[in-house]
Parts: structure tokens; C-alpha cells; sequence
């Protein structure tokens, strides 16, 4: 069986690799009121435009496993993301940000519906693999960079390919969510931060190029210190922390119009999980069993 093992830790949180994937800011969104800063964090005022702009049918597939040659995969689903809020009566599996210690950053639970159900071959033929009571939310805090889309669906049975196996019980999706504007404002920083990173970078080079060539020991401490300086300068230039940035190709539209600078856009990867017990608490189990694709 292919999966994660489980930790106590917070840092092992799937929903912590998320907001990681968004950025380092936005952490504390879902840590306990304990930690220093978490209590003071708040929702942003766009927080239901942004939510009234999704409405969207995305394909799905999901990547059982963290080895790439040892994938499970489960594809062919299809899930509209239904703009209507659920009833607070409705029957429907828990959310950490609706459920959790800081529902104020959560738009509350949206119906999914899944128009198609997953499939996989294996020695018994096609196999189905039929979701249900799907619900998403959306989770911003005021000051952080990107949000997250995070989507819950109860699987009845396992789904078994050798011995790999997506077992039964809540599975949750979560993909980094950005505004277009936002997005682009941090491609241009990243853009800018790569040619002063890359410019440093070569100066680093040469500086050691040169440390290697010389036999005078003076000399070699000089051009040491000044490779060490372009370094620093490298670190400076923040582009470690944009690295990961995701690019043009690696989003997709998901909600408002082409003209609106509103527009959402969701990263076509985020991570695959379960959760059994409560979220407020943070009792329970939770395991990171994969990624999930969009297209």
C-alpha cells in the first residue's frame, strides 16, 4: 500500500503544504490560537467576491503515491464547483477551514457535484470510482498572497490496484488559488529578483574561478570574501522565495471574465489527503496520499 505515514507535527499538515505552495505567510491561517500570531489573523473583504466568481467544471485526476513510478492513478473525474452555498442542514463531510478553529477565513461549504466518476483499470477489468457528498470552501486571510481551494468527498470503498489502494473515508483536494493581479504583480518580483540572482551569481563564479587559478594566498582570501559577498547578495535578492511561483502554464482560469482584473486562477496541483476526526481539535488521523491533477 502506497501512502504517507502519519505525524503528529503541524509542518506534516497536507493543508500546511498547501498554504506553503501560496506562501509562508499565509500559515497561520489554520494554526492553533496557542502559537504566537494566529489569533489575530482575518479574513480579507474579498473574500465572497472572490468566492461568487467560482463556478466552474474542472477534470480531475488523482496520482495515488508520492514515487512516480509507482503512481496509482485514478483518472476521468469531472466535478462542477457550484456556485450555490450549501444549506446548513445538508448532509456533508467536515472542512478544516469552515470546521476548523478559524472558520471566519472560510467562504462555508459550496456544493460539488461530480458529473463523472473516476476509473482505473487493473486485473478485474475497468473499475468505477464513485464519489460522493463533495463540498468545497475557499480559505483566504487578509494578508496572504493566494488562497486555497480545498474540496471534500466521502469514497465508500477502497480502490485497490495491486497493491496500491485509495481507502475509503473522507478525501480531501487542495489546490493554491491567486487573483490574476496579484499573480502577475509576483511574477514580475520574481522576474526582476531572477536577473539580479542570475547577475550575482555569475559575479560568485568568477570571483571562485579566479580563487582557484591564483597560487597567492592573499589573493585567495580576497576573491574568497568576494565570492562569499555575491552569495549574500544572491540571498538577498528574495528569488529563493519565488522559486516556486507557479507560471502561465501552471494555472488555470477559475472564475470571472478574461477582461476582469478579478479573474481566479487555480494551480493545476495541489495535494491529495484524508482526515478522520474532528479538525477544531485536530484529533484524529491524517495522511498525505498524493497529488490531484487538473485540466
Amino acid at each position: 500500500m502506497i501512502q504517507q505515514s502519519s505525524s503528529c507535527c503541524w509542518w506534516y499538515n497536507p493543508l500546511v503544504i498547501g498554504l506553503l505552495l501560496c506562501s509562508t505567510r499565509s500559515v497561520t491561517s489554520f494554526l492553533q490560537s496557542w502559537i504566537p500570531g494566529a489569533a489575530t489573523v482575518t479574513a480579507p473583504p474579498e473574500l465572497n467576491y472572490f468566492t461568487s466568481q467560482i463556478d466552474k467544471v474542472v477534470d480531475v485526476r488523482l496520482n495515488i503515491g508520492l514515487i512516480s513510478n509507482q503512481l496509482f492513478v485514478i483518472d476521468n473525474f469531472q466535478f462542477h464547483l457550484c456556485n450555490d452555498p450549501l444549506d446548513s442542514g445538508a448532509t456533508r463531510i467536515t472542512l478544516p477551514g469552515a470546521d476548523g478553529p478559524r472558520p471566519i477565513l472560510s467562504s462555508g461549504p459550496h456544493r460539488i457535484d461530480v458529473t463523472n466518476n473516476g476509473s482505473f483499470i487493473n486485473m478485474d477489468g475497468l473499475q468505477s470510482v464513485p464519489l460522493k457528498h463533495g463540498v468545497w470552501e475557499l480559505v483566504w486571510r487578509d494578508d496572504g498572497l493566494a488562497g486555497l481551494i480545498i474540496c471534500g468527498l466521502q469514497l465508500d470503498r477502497d480502490a485497490r490496484r495491486n497493491d496500491a489502494i485509495l481507502p475509503k473515508g473522507n478525501l480531501y483536494l487542495t489546490f493554491p488559488i491567486w487573483s490574476t493581479q496579484r499573480l502577475k504583480e509576483k511574477q514580475a518580483e520574481k522576474k526582476e529578483a531572477e536577473l539580479k540572482y542570475k547577475e550575482f551569481e555569475t559575479e560568485r563564479n568568477l570571483q571562485l574561478e579566479k580563487l582557484k587559478e591564483t597560487p597567492n594566498l592573499l589573493k585567495k582570501a580576497m576573491y574568497f570574501r568576494q565570492a562569499a559577498k555575491a552569495v549574500e547578495n544572491m540571498d538577498n535578492t528574495g528569488f529563493h522565495l519565488l522559486v516556486n511561483l507557479p507560471t502561465e502554464d501552471e494555472v488555470l482560469n477559475i472564475g470571472g471574465t478574461a477582461s476582469d482584473e478579478g479573474v481566479l486562477k487555480i494551480v493545476k496541483t495541489g495535494t491529495l489527503w484524508s482526515k478522520t476526526g474532528s479538525f477544531r481539535s485536530n484529533d484524529g488521523k491524517q495522511k498525505l496520499i498524493g497529488t490531484a491533477s487538473l485540466f
